[in-house]
């Protein structure tokens, strides 16, 4: 069995320690953009809910509108 020495084992170990900051680094900027999309979903949530109070409010104006313009066309 060949023998390992210090040196070697300190060495995988800095290669490993390495490999793991890159991941760490990498998992943070997965999780940044993941948090990015939540916003935008969050104010896409927003932008419906008001969505639907607009839409009512144009569809009764509409409807005044086309009942006005039937009556004075009459």
């Amino acid at each position: 069995m060949e023998e390992v020495t210090h040196k070697q084992i300190y060495d995988r170990l800095v290669a490993v320690e390495k490999k793991v900051d890159d991941i760490d680094r990498h998992t943070v900027e997965i999780r940044d953009a993941f948090d990015s999309v939540k916003g935008a979903f969050t104010v896409l949530g927003w932008i419906a809910s008001a969505a639907k109070p607009i839409l009512w409010i144009v569809a009764g104006v509409g409807a005044i509108y086309a009942f006005v313009e039937n009556v004075v066309r009459k």
